[in-house]
């Protein structure tokens, strides 16, 4: 009895003690989309052609082409400064078609970001 108690007791405090993990699954999607913007960035660089605050880039959206099903169009959202990160800010979406090893621009938008909005972009 005494065994079976302290395995239970063993038991417990492992599983309070352990760390939790991230499922398989959410760690694969964050390794895709870091590599996907990794392999992004130099076409990111052409079309913004200035500095963006890299490692807060965001994946907006990925979908496969309606009229082509071998391109996947992919949608990245960056924040631009100007001098040593300091404003104006600007947020830019491009929108990459991307076919093989072919990465083709085939939208862009920019706005700046007000003041009031700089904490929802995690601007410091």
């Amino acid at each position: 009895m005494k065994k079976h108690l302290v395995s239970v007791l063993i038991f417990t405090s492992m599983l309070l003690v352990l760390p939790t993990y991230s499922t398989a699954a959410e760690l694969a999607e964050d390794l895709l989309e870091k590599s996907l913007i990794s392999h992004l960035r130099g076409h990111i660089l052409l079309v913004v052609g200035g500095d963006w605050f890299q490692g807060k880039e965001k994946i907006l959206e990925i979908r496969q082409d309606e009229k082509d099903l071998d391109s996947v169009i992919v949608k990245v959202q960056v924040v631009t400064f100007q001098g040593p990160h300091s404003p104006p800010y600007m947020q830019e979406i491009i929108t990459f078609n991307i076919q093989g090893h072919k990465i083709i621009p085939i939208d862009y938008f920019n706005k700046v970001i007000p003041e009031s909005d700089w904490s929802t972009f995690n601007i410091p």
